[in-house]
């Protein structure tokens, strides 16, 4: 009996381990949480994501002050999909998960595998 309990339980523990979409495990993921402060469509959609900003930081700052704050701070210039650029708009809150490797510049590039909403 415990063997036919360990070979049904452990295929499955691998089964939900697995995200289907990308070929990947969960655990290749690397999660990111922060404010859209922008939207960019230049070499694809792009969203820079900052996690230690506001709405309210956002909403006054202009897009140059935007950018060098995202150079000095924790952010992500997130390569997105045109569904995902298209339902997300600027001063919400996200989450993203990504898989390395990473393009570094003054503001990390990747592409986001999975996003979602936090604050509308």
């Amino acid at each position: 009996m415990k063997k036919l309990i360990i070979c049904f339980f452990i295929p499955l523990l691998f089964i939900s381990c697995y995200n289907e979409e990308t070929g990947r495990k969960r655990s290749d993921f690397v999660l990111f949480e922060g404010y859209v402060a922008l939207k960019k469509e230049y070499n694809g959609k792009r969203l820079l994501v900052i996690q230690d900003m506001t709405k309210e930081d956002i909403r006054r700052m202009s897009e140059d002050e935007i950018l060098t704050y995202a150079a000095h701070h924790d952010s992500f210039l997130f390569y997105v999909h045109e569904k995902d650029y298209q339902k997300i708009n600027v001063g919400q809150k996200i989450r993203v998960w990504y898989a390395p490797p990473v393009k570094e510049s003054k503001i990390l590039q990747v592409g986001a595998e999975k996003i979602q909403v936090i604050d509308k």
